[in-house]
């Protein structure tokens, strides 16, 4: 890292812990015992003519303003379809306790492993969300459970009692397949970490808060505790409808200790086992019994790309994704590995959809504390496989690390495009980005054809630049060339540099097509593919980014030998 750099960098570390100690010696004198807690003095805002409604004036423990929700589909209102009107897909929320099986609900519902179950309780912190389609199905509950369960199914509704039970259908109509948006929460009043306390209640508070359904669920073995009373009192105060899920009910015996729960206030439990697969079609049916009338909004249209955000702790990949969606959507903090799960958040940006992974900050193996943050960088692995754009994050005040040179490796290895983000430049003073872009070039060299982007997250600046920047190369792995004209470009680079002999043979190739896009794929048939050694490959592949239209995304090369023909 150049040395202007690194000593900018020292001067404003000392600046700020200076700063910082003066500003909590302050508050500590003027701070009454359980005063509400107020953080740095804010600007002036001048108030528009029509001042907006907020949903909750109050401030965080750390002086942040709670997160505006977003309005339930009722309060929304269904009669007009005009996209101003906005519309979106009804949100089921899952809440409960510690422990009680919610992420492991949440995975059987989305058909797909995407939050981390472990038996540590707070494993979960952030809202992880995923777009579900619930169907109809005619099962029924069994034996004892059958017997009970033949009386409506209520829930707490707003203040009527909405009946949730299976609806009958004789003939398929569009309620028998909904489209909703399913959240899964941390646990309700056990935190493992006391600096994301109230990051994390704040989050459940607005998952709530926007639901249309939210599952309550217990532990049908446990019976009620007391942390289950405090939650069903939260959610009968929310006016939220509400269905009661009786989970680890793992043999039909455990049916009958569904009883116990009936003192929570929520209607009849159901009784499922989400490991095991049990009563889950039982489940759909409740929720499509809750679900508020479809609109269009359910017609979902795929999102244009997703953009996976990957980067060592704390360079400010959960900043970013808030900055993008416009809302304090996963928890930004300045405590290292606070995000644990591989969330999907999706945003709009200029008439398009987009979804922004955001994942857990990458670690050396070796400093992996357990299972949880082991499963938390393999999902951040994972994002970059299934991301259509990768965003390789940099803290402008660090030197770049073996960590973000694995991370290149990852992105160019899976033929992903890259665009190494440069955040926090509104803290260099007096940098170049010209100085700063030679040193990352030296230090990157494997994925030199990555584009550059200098943010700052934080104040929003060339954040929906990155956006653009990403819409472009996408677009450029959607490109095909033309066989003609790829053959041309080939044998112009083959006749500048060809490979050296092996064996008094000389590699020949014989003609090339592309066979793929996204990212784009070249078939060469050559005589023999072991006459081509991977240093002419890197070779042939950095001439074809400077001279086809694929010249800042990574290109799939594939040698085979042609067939031969035998006349008879």
């Amino acid at each position: 890292m150049p040395k202007k750099f690194k000593k900018a960098a020292s001067k404003r570390h000392r600046g700020t812990a200076m700063q910082l100690r003066a500003t909590k010696a302050a508050g500590a004198r003027t701070r009454r015992r359980n005063a509400k807690v107020i953080g740095k003095r804010k600007r002036k805002r001048v108030e528009p003519a029509e001042p907006r409604q907020a949903f909750s004036p109050r401030e965080t423990a750390q002086g942040k303003p709670f997160t505006r929700r977003q309005k339930s589909a009722a309060e929304l209102g269904r009669e007009s379809h005009a996209p101003e009107d906005g519309l979106r897909l009804p949100i089921v929320a899952i809440v409960g306790r510690p422990n009680v099986g919610k992420s492991s609900l949440f995975n059987r519902l989305a058909g797909s492993r995407i939050a981390i179950e472990d038996p540590r309780p707070g494993t979960t912190r952030d809202r992880v969300s995923a777009y579900v389609r619930v169907r109809q199905s005619k099962e029924k509950l069994s034996g004892k459970a059958q017997h009970r369960g033949r009386g409506k199914l209520t829930g707490q509704g707003q203040g009527d009692g909405d009946s949730i039970a299976p609806p009958r259908t004789t003939a398929a109509s569009p309620e028998d397949e909904r489209m909703v948006e399913l959240i899964d929460t941390a646990g309700i009043g056990i935190v493992d970490e006391q600096r994301v306390n109230e990051h994390v209640h704040e989050q459940i508070r607005n998952a709530i808060a926007s639901a249309d359904v939210v599952l309550f669920v217990a532990d049908i073995q446990d019976g009620v505790l007391t942390l289950d009373s405090e939650a069903a009192g939260i959610l009968r105060r929310s006016g939220r409808k509400c269905l009661l899920v009786a989970n680890k009910a793992d043999d039909p015996r455990h049916d009958a200790l569904g009883s116990n729960l009936y003192e929570l206030g929520l209607g009849e439990p159901v009784p499922v086992s989400a490991k095991g697969n049990r009563n889950i079609k039982l489940l759909r049916n409740a929720i499509l019994g809750l679900l508020p009338p479809r609109s269009e909004a359910e017609d979902v249209e795929p999102p244009e790309l997703l953009l996976a955000i990957v980067g060592r702790r704390n360079v400010g990949k959960s900043t970013l994704v808030n900055a993008l969606a416009e809302d304090e959507r996963v928890i930004a903090s300045e405590m290292e590995g606070t995000t644990r799960d591989s969330i999907d958040v999706r945003f709009s940006y200029d008439g398009s959809s987009f979804v922004a992974i955001d994942t857990a900050g990458v670690r050396r193996k070796q400093s992996l504390e357990h299972s949880v943050e082991f499963f938390s960088q393999s999902r951040s692995f994972r994002a970059v496989r299934r991301a259509s754009v990768t965003v390789l994050m940099l803290d402008a005040r660090e030197p770049v690390t073996k960590l973000d040179r694995q991370l290149a490796d990852l992105a160019a290895r899976e033929c992903k495009p890259l665009i190494i983000a440069v955040n926090k430049w509104d803290l260099i003073k007096e940098a170049q980005t010209g100085e700063f872009e030679e040193y990352l070039r030296g230090k990157l060299n494997q994925v030199n054809y990555a584009p550059l982007v200098f943010l700052s997250a934080k104040d929003g600046k060339n954040v929906f630049a990155l956006v653009d920047l990403a819409r472009e190369l996408h677009k450029q792995a959607g490109e095909r060339v033309g066989t003609g004209e790829l053959n041309r470009l080939i044998n112009a680079a083959f006749d500048r540099h060809h490979p050296q002999p092996r064996q008094s043979r000389l590699g020949k190739i014989f003609y090339s097509t592309q066979v793929e896009t996204f990212p784009p794929k070249v078939v060469l048939f050559v005589n023999d593919p072991e006459l081509f050694p991977e240093n002419w490959r890197t070779y042939l592949r950095n001439r074809l980014q400077e001279t086809s239209p694929f010249r800042e995304i990574p290109i799939r090369l594939k040698f085979r030998a042609r067939d031969k023909v035998v006349l008879s």
